[in-house]
């Protein structure tokens, strides 16, 4: 099974924290679609187009700037190139692009789930993000969608804000039930380099939230949000029964997965030996040497600028492969690990072994077995994952862990 992410890179305003690649002038939006179709037909025949597409994700950047006609242009090549039996056809919103036709056109297109940007309702904090809407634009686009026959949708939350309230937070989440979402992504606010936000914090004009503040917050959604069957399948991610995002399980599970557009990040983890000679000789090569061996998979990613997108219409094969990095097994390992602990499934040890070949020394035995001990992982047969306690301290375990 395998992905596609495309990354849409216009944006209306840049909001004070993001760190994603985009671009505020949405005038070579046309020039851009056309792009990004010849990157998909540049790809026909490939070893990438071999295996089936599950999942394809529109993120960005704001997908919705772009019309539908150019929406239903680039799913035209794509079903064209690849071999598409998707389950999930997500697509990123900003509530300031919603209409009911709008939303229409996006069924039209064969998109069957949105993710919706809202962040919070209130105009406070929405300022203090620079986001392009208010609280009524939430309020309608919410209204629209839940009387759409879209029945699949996201709603994205950011808590953790300077100087915010668990009042004011828990006034974003009453509200947003409301609407009874089936799946919730609610992120502590986090400083980016090179991004508005840190440029305050470095000021002194912001200071951001303690800790223990964010961790109360984060208790909160996390009660607030079962009482509505919306339950953690992963550190940020809430959903009901059936919901949990597709798309997100491809890159926890280390599935192959193909970015397109400008900024996109790819992975691909050869099958066999023949696939790893046939990407060798491709060019998207790894190490030459005793090395090569060790190195199983590559990722890689497009450049971050538009223009160089749009101008380099006949070097799409040099454009694909740059920024390469072949991953040993050994880095993978310990990514799974660590993705794996932010999840409710955890990791099994027996799969380390059999697929990553990577086993812990005698001092991380000695971890493991003290962390069970602790209450902040659990243990069921040769699968570890992290209790209530462990998902608040997730990142720390894992780098203690691994350390």
């Amino acid at each position: 099974m395998s992905g596609i992410y495309i990354h849409i890179p216009f944006c209306k305003q840049a909001c004070s924290y993001c760190d994603f690649y985009f671009v505020t002038k949405s005038v070579q939006k046309e020039d851009f679609v056309s792009s990004l179709i010849q990157e998909i037909a540049a790809l026909e025949g490939h070893l990438f187009t071999e295996e089936v597409v599950r999942s394809v994700y529109f993120g960005g950047g704001t997908p919705s700037l772009l019309t539908s006609d150019q929406l239903e242009r680039i799913m035209a090549e794509l079903e064209r190139v690849f071999t598409l039996e998707v389950d999930e056809l997500t697509i990123e919103m900003n509530p300031d692009n919603v209409t009911p036709d709008y939303l229409m056109s996006l069924k039209a297109c064969g998109f069957d789930r949105i993710s919706m940007g809202v962040q919070s309702f209130s105009e406070k904090s929405l300022s203090f993000m620079n986001r392009a809407h208010n609280r009524d634009q939430a309020l309608k686009a919410l209204d629209d969608i839940v009387a759409s026959s879209f029945k699949n949708y996201t709603v994205d939350l950011i808590y953790g804000l300077p100087n915010q309230t668990k009042s004011e937070l828990q006034e974003d989440i009453d509200q947003l039930m409301e609407f009874d979402p089936p799946h919730i992504s609610a992120y502590a606010l986090t400083i980016e380099h090179n991004t508005r936000l840190a440029k305050q914090v470095e000021l002194g004009k912001v200071k951001p939230a303690d800790d223990d503040h964010v961790v109360n917050q984060m208790d909160l959604l996390a009660e607030s949000l079962k009482n509505y069957s919306l339950y953690r399948y992963e550190v940020s991610s809430f959903a009901k029964e059936g919901f949990q995002a597709k798309h997100n399980q491809i890159y926890w599970n280390h599935g192959n997965y193909i970015g397109l557009g400008p900024g996109a990040h790819s992975f691909w983890w050869p099958k066999s030996s023949e696939e790893k000679k046939k990407l060798i000789g491709d060019g998207l090569g790894f190490s030459k040497g005793s090395s090569s061996e060790k190195e199983v998979a590559l990722r890689w990613s497009n450049p971050k600028d538009l223009m160089a997108y749009i101008h380099k219409k006949n070097d799409y094969q040099q454009k694909i492969r740059t920024l390469i990095e072949p991953v040993n097994e050994s880095s993978l390992a310990e990514e799974y690990i660590w993705l794996g602990l932010r999840t409710s499934r955890g990791f099994d040890h027996t799969l380390l072994l059999d697929l990553y070949k990577f086993e812990f020394n005698t001092k991380q035995h000695v971890r493991l077995k003290k962390l069970v001990k602790e209450g902040k992982i659990s243990q069921s047969g040769d699968r570890f994952s992290l209790t209530t306690e462990g998902v608040r301290l997730a990142d720390y375990i894992a780098l203690d862990l691994l350390s």
